[in-house]
């Protein structure tokens, strides 16, 4: 690893005959007119005196500083023939997670590989990946990847990605490097992977064109960084996720002296995570909500769940040892809490004996139950999760009890609103004893309030500013704080669509007119499919709003007349009250219409597709929506049956199957 020391200069040692007086002893300076007079002086004045009167000139100047010049056309700026830094996302602009490269000429970093948690017009894919086309073309100048901390949606990606770029290095500290070889179902695979370690205290990468500095900051999981950058068009500082926390539970401080000492070198973009623009004042420290969960945890004399995030790391590791201080077992639930524990075994982040930490099992069901503390992953809902079946009476191990204590150490996930009541619901009738946040404090956010962006820009004091990493709403509350810092409008980038490339020059930052197309990736179980042309979800969408019919028609094949019934069947499009009447409508009209082209002599596959045209707007008038419609023929090999001998009721029941629930 290319490592650069930092070194000091040392101080010089001040002449033997120089005094300073302390302080305090210019408390009793007289500042009135007879001790402000002049001094006269014999031969040459010394260079320290002054014939002025002693004024406050230099603490007042501010007052009449001059605005900022504005930017009118800021490619005038740019200088004859002169190449950007290039900047931006590869998981849309507006995604909680996080994919970015910086790239100069024949150089690219990548920062962060993360995930997005699919949104409702995603119908039941799971998640959301970087779409890594412009990496995959310029494969040949990515020589590194730094990952900025372990959490999902900063690396959860790498799985997809790093086999299909050649597993490019991976710089970045023992527990992120843990976590991503979690992620790899195939551990040949993680096998693979390429990786250097290194220690933000004291490591500076000179990598080609760019020098990395890391530089600590609080989080929810202990060894998060940010990034400052040193790139041929001076420095960029990028955040990352953070919080400052004064008393964090688990790792360091944020190391402020550093941003501080960054921010003199003349940062020329900072980067900022936009996440909790709108909370006021600062986050809880993660210590203080430690000592609620002792409170509670020492306190409660049954069973106790507490659900909380696995990667919130400072908090389980909190958890575990007030679990084991007060004689408790911790039973843990969930295969990520379970990987995420064993790590920071490994680690040493969690070093209690290993007998007082166990997955969940039916051990638990023979315990005293004042020893007993789960440690469960599922606080947000979800239909399969252990909690959510707990509450359903539906876990093959754990029946809740009237005297359970439920303790819910986490926020809901915009999204899961709903799921999240209506688990909640079904554990308050139980009468357990359920605490959330409302509550006490029993949670914090893992990012900073306004008060620590303001401290960030303060401390940062960038010519250029660039909201990042959340949608509009946030990014401009981030704008507004950074207005009130003094940072002008024109210096602030707000790019209003995905894939705008941010150009950074000697003399100005701007939003450029070249865009990247990205499209939405999408993991959907083990398939992997891009939105703009998959019909997968396209189809959801109408099969989810209109239901679906499908039409079977059998066809003679020397005449092409049809046989016998036309099959229909339908799910989610009409109630079973009306099914058999609307299917005969259905019928009729498509037997008419195959037959009105047939004499016309058109072929098979085009009279199926005029037949699906004229069968929307026939539907959409009597019932006024449009299915999914799905038109299909098999042949059949012997004499057409005339089909107006075809009783009525016959061409719809047959062989259709009626609408129906069914359970498989």
């Amino acid at each position: 690893m290319n490592q650069t020391p930092l070194t000091k200069t040392p101080t010089p040692k001040a002449p033997v005959s120089s005094w300073v007086a302390p302080m305090q002893w210019n408390l009793s300076i007289d500042f009135t007119k007879k001790n402000n007079a002049k001094t006269p002086y014999k031969g040459k004045k010394p260079a320290h005196a002054s014939n002025h009167k002693m004024t406050s000139e230099a603490f007042l100047r501010h007052r009449d500083a001059k605005p900022i010049a504005a930017i009118d056309d800021p490619r005038k700026l740019i200088k004859k023939g002169e190449k950007p830094v290039k900047i931006w996302s590869l998981l849309w602009l507006q995604q909680v997670g996080q994919c970015m490269f910086v790239e100069y000429e024949n150089d690219l970093l990548v920062i962060d590989a993360g995930m997005e948690f699919a949104a409702n017009e995603e119908l039941w894919a799971d998640y959301i990946i970087p779409d890594i086309s412009y990496l995959k073309k310029n494969k040949h100048k990515i020589r590194w990847i730094l990952l900025t901390h372990g959490h999902l949606d900063h690396i959860w990606a790498l799985r997809h990605m790093l086999p299909e770029l050649w597993f490019p290095m991976i710089y970045t500290t023992p527990l992120t490097l843990g976590i991503v070889k979690k992620t790899f179902d195939d551990p040949k695979e993680a096998a693979k992977i390429k990786y250097k370690l290194i220690d933000p205290e004291s490591d500076i990468l000179k990598l080609w064109c760019f020098t990395i500095e890391f530089v600590l900051v609080n989080h929810n999981i202990p060894e998060t960084m940010a990034l400052s950058i040193y790139t041929p068009k001076w420095l960029i500082f990028n955040s990352a996720d953070f919080k400052i926390d004064y008393t964090p539970a688990v790792d360091k401080p944020a190391d402020l002296a550093r941003i501080w000492r960054i921010g003199t070198e003349w940062v020329k973009l900072y980067i900022g995570d936009s996440l909790w623009t709108k909370k006021a004042g600062r986050s809880v420290s993660e210590k203080v909500i430690g000592k609620t969960l002792d409170d509670i945890i020492k306190g409660v004399e049954w069973r106790i769940f507490v659900a909380t995030f696995a990667t919130n790391v400072g908090r389980i590791i909190q958890i575990i040892n007030s679990a084991i201080r007060y004689n408790k077992v911790v039973f843990l639930s969930g295969r990520s809490m379970v990987n995420l524990v064993e790590i920071c075994q490994q680690l040493w982040y969690i070093t209690v004996p290993k007998q007082y930490i166990r997955k969940l099992d039916n051990e638990i069901n023979s315990m005293p139950e004042n020893k007993v503390l789960i440690l469960s992953t599922w606080a947000q809902g979800e239909e399969f999760a252990a909690l959510t079946r707990m509450a359903r009476d539906e876990h093959n191990i754990v029946k809740l009890r009237k005297w359970d204590t439920i303790l819910m150490s986490s926020s809901t996930i915009p999204g899961n609103e709903s799921a999240m009541k209506n688990m909640l619901n079904k554990l308050v009738i139980k009468e357990i004893n359920l605490i959330t946040n409302n509550e006490m404090d029993v949670h914090a956010s893992w990012h900073g309030g306004i008060e620590d962006h303001k401290l960030f820009l303060n401390l940062l004091k960038p010519e250029f500013f660039l909201p990042y990493f959340m949608p509009a709403e946030e990014r401009y509350d981030h704008k507004k704080i950074a207005l009130d810092m003094g940072i002008p409008d024109d210096r602030i980038l707000m790019p209003d669509t995905n894939g705008h490339i941010i150009e950074v020059y000697d003399n100005v930052v701007l939003v450029s007119d070249e865009r990247i197309k990205l499209d939405t990736i999408l993991i959907d179980g083990k398939g992997q499919g891009h939105m703009s042309w998959e019909y997968v979800v396209k189809a959801r969408h109408i099969m989810a709003e209109n239901g679906v019919i499908s039409l079977i028609f059998k066809i003679d094949t020397k005449s092409n007349e049809l046989v016998g019934n036309i099959q229909i069947e339908s799910r989610g499009f009409v109630y079973s009250s009306e099914v058999k009447t609307i299917h005969t409508q259905i019928v009729d009209f498509a037997r008419a219409k195959y037959n009105e082209h047939q004499k016309k002599r058109m072929n098979i596959k085009d009279n199926l597709r005029q037949i699906k045209d004229d069968l929307w707007d026939f539907i959409e008038k009597i019932i006024g929506r449009i299915p999914m419609l799905l038109p299909m023929y098999v042949y059949i090999n012997r004499e057409a049956q005339p089909t107006n001998d075809i009783p009525q009721d016959e061409a719809v029941i047959g062989t259709t199957l009626e609408e129906q629930w069914y359970d498989d």
